[in-house]
């Protein structure tokens, strides 16, 4: 190969990177493309190829392209990385796990790779071992964003939330538009109970594009805190169910400061909602739209007006069970006595973190030893497919696919709610019932990091693991509780 070929490969090669770069995926795929057809047995181009599949989706053609350049070149850390990833997408963690592992064999110091297998222990519960990664990544590569925001996650997860706060500052600093990591150092400073920090800094998820939220295209201005003398708005969710059991809260406030407020919800709850003390109009999710002045999605709120520890709007339930209903679940459960309870032990699988959440179903099996408690079945997801490997242990009482009031009614009628980290923690706390929450070591923000109470939901109880993953602890503090509750 002459030198002027040399010269005008890398110069094409250049040009299709600068594309790629650019995010003009397909352009640079074709440009590789083309240089193949003059250099088949050039890795890098195959190595290429493989990332913009896998940035485009196809990730079982970027397998295919990746391992191809890994036949050519199998000595090259980044292939094995970038082939991590993409097993990553393909849901096959041994694998990926494997291929990062072999990306650091070949270079110990690639940030990348030990920071991306990093990211996979958390999501396995390899905690420790996560956070050793992570520091290991940000000593190779101080300065990159992406390993901070790693480190800040695995110490957050190993419960150094002080640490990881000043770790995503230091990502910020490092790169300050970095959507991510303001929203972990949000989720952190919540957690640590600095709420007007965290909502401040929550302002950024929506320039996160993996955020799972729905912003809303409205022609009207977001109300930013303006006065609304005269004014309209229009309220409305973002996120799912539980989250907006727990941020509708705010619409009264909004009330006492606009002339009008419309209060849009999905259809499950409406039936539920106070409207004389929540809204002026309740909408029902997915209906034709009013016209209003200004609007604003429910966790922009607590940034809008304000709230800290000290001013978390807490004035009594806020949902609202129809007396007739309540009334036929009254008569329902006549025929059972003593201490009635809801059990609920699972969430939406959806969500990454209900690997944590949930409890194995074999773990609750000290519960059913306990005399005098009728348990009856809150658990509605028909996805979960481990009601019926409970029912036989506990002699769990069905209660029905019903809808959410009818789930409500049903709680209005119970002594007490136990439950994981779902939105049926909300709908009890919502209603003003007890309920005992069992968190994992390391939960959500509004739950906080210690304590047994709860300032956005007053009658909640919450049991908390102290080691990642095992719930007896949690379990046998509640059996110790279930016993004080029924002898009294």
């Amino acid at each position: 190969m002459t030198s002027n070929h040399h010269s005008g490969f890398d110069r094409s090669l250049g040009e299709a990177l600068d594309l790629h770069n650019n995010g003009q995926i397909d352009e640079a795929i074709l440009r590789y493309r083309n240089l193949l057809e003059t250099t088949p047995d050039n890795p890098d181009l195959w190595n290429l190829l493989g990332v913009a599949a896998h940035q485009k989706s196809n990730n079982a053609l970027a397998e295919n392209l990746i391992s191809t350049a890994i036949s050519l070149n199998e000595n090259i850390a980044h292939f094995h990385n970038n082939l991590g990833m993409v097993y990553r997408g393909l849901n096959r963690d041994e694998d990926a796990d494997q291929a990062f592992r072999r990306a650091i064999k070949l270079d110990p110091k690639h940030s990348n790779a030990l920071s991306n297998l990093a990211a996979l222990l958390r999501q396995t519960g390899e905690f420790a071992a996560a956070l050793d990664y992570a520091r290991q990544a940000v000593s190779a590569n101080p300065e990159s964003a992406e390993a901070l925001v790693n480190l800040g996650n695995a110490e957050k997860d190993s419960g150094y939330l002080e640490s990881a706060v000043a770790t995503y500052r230091r990502a910020i600093s490092a790169q300050h538009d970095f959507a991510l990591a303001h929203w972990n150092l949000a989720l952190s400073l919540l957690s640590l109970g600095d709420i007007a920090a965290g909502f401040e800094e929550m302002a950024w998820r929506w320039k996160w594009d993996k955020f799972p939220g729905v912003r809303r295209n409205l022609p009207q201005p977001n109300w930013n805190g303006e006065d609304l003398k005269g004014k309209k708005v229009f309220l409305h969710p973002e996120q799912g169910l539980g989250d907006t059991i727990h941020f509708m809260r705010y619409a009264p406030i909004v009330k006492q400061l606009a002339d009008y407020v419309y209060l849009e919800l999905p259809q499950a709850i409406v039936p539920l909602a106070q409207k004389q003390v929540l809204a002026d109009e309740i909408i029902n999710q997915g209906d034709t739209l009013p016209d209003f002045d200004f609007h604003a999605p429910f966790m922009d709120l607590p940034r809008i007006l304000g709230t800290t520890l000290e001013t978390i709007p807490e004035d009594g339930p806020y949902l609202l069970v129809d007396p007739k209903l309540r009334q036929n679940w009254r008569n329902w459960k006549q025929r059972y006595s003593g201490t009635q309870i809801g059990l609920n032990w699972n969430g939406n699988p959806a969500n990454p973190a209900e690997r944590f959440r949930k409890i194995p179903p074999e773990d609750l099996t000290p519960l059913s030893d306990l005399a005098g408690i009728n348990w009856f079945n809150l658990q509605k997801d028909e996805g979960t497919n481990v009601s019926n490997d409970l029912s036989d242990k506990f002699n769990l009482i069905d209660t029905g696919p019903s809808p959410l009031q009818e789930t409500a009614a049903l709680i209005m009628e119970l002594d007490l709610v136990i439950t994981t980290d779902t939105a049926v923690a909300h709908l009890a706390g919502a209603l003003g019932k007890p309920v005992w929450i069992l968190l994992h070591h390391a939960p959500d923000w509004r739950w906080l990091t210690s304590g047994e109470t709860n300032l956005w939901y007053p009658t909640a109880r919450l049991f908390r693991q102290s080691t990642p993953g095992d719930w007896q602890e949690v379990i046998e503090n509640v059996i110790q509780e279930l016993k004080v509750l029924c002898n009294n």
